[in-house]
């Protein structure tokens, strides 16, 4: 009974994230405050009129990065969901090997991006643009945390 409630659960699991890496992160984001990530962004951080083409710019550099990054963290987390009941000390090795490819990833996104804007936009705007993607890759952290079992949280039979 158990191997089939864990199974159930690692299928939908599986599922729901093949559906975000379609969707993205963008639409948590945006199921939770009701706008776009964009405007969350614009709406935050105040842009001098002469400086929003290139803010925008660097804005879409960092986003393509950023999807790269999450597309890695989802494949991941499919990754341990196909893996869960057969876990193994080789993949349990694998995978949280992975996910801290992912943190280190946002960690160096982050400070890449923000040395650029500090340089050609001011170190507040490249402050407020960091603080909230901090702020929003923690609330999206946080929810896929709520979804994905942690290693042992059902008994296995090993």
């Amino acid at each position: 009974m158990k191997k089939y409630i864990l199974t159930i659960i690692s299928l939908i699991v599986v599922l729901s994230l093949k559906a975000q890496l379609n969707v993205d992160e963008i639409a948590l984001i945006q199921s939770v405050y009701g706008m776009e990530k964009k405007d969350l962004i614009a709406k935050h951080i105040k842009i001098d009129a002469g400086k929003s083409e290139l803010f925008w710019q660097l804005y879409d550099e960092y986003e393509i990065s950023r999807k790269e990054i999450g597309l890695k963290r989802a494949n991941n987390i499919i990754a341990y969901a196909n893996k869960y009941e057969t876990l193994s000390g080789a993949d349990a090795d694998a995978l949280v090997k992975a996910s801290f490819e992912v943190q280190t990833g946002f960690i160096k996104l982050w400070e890449k991006t923000y040395i650029k804007m500090s340089k050609v936009l001011s170190p507040v705007t490249a402050t407020q643009f960091i603080q909230a993607e901090m702020f929003l890759e923690n609330m999206v952290r946080q929810e896929l945390s709520m979804d994905i079992p942690l290693i042992g949280e059902f008994e296995l039979d090993r």
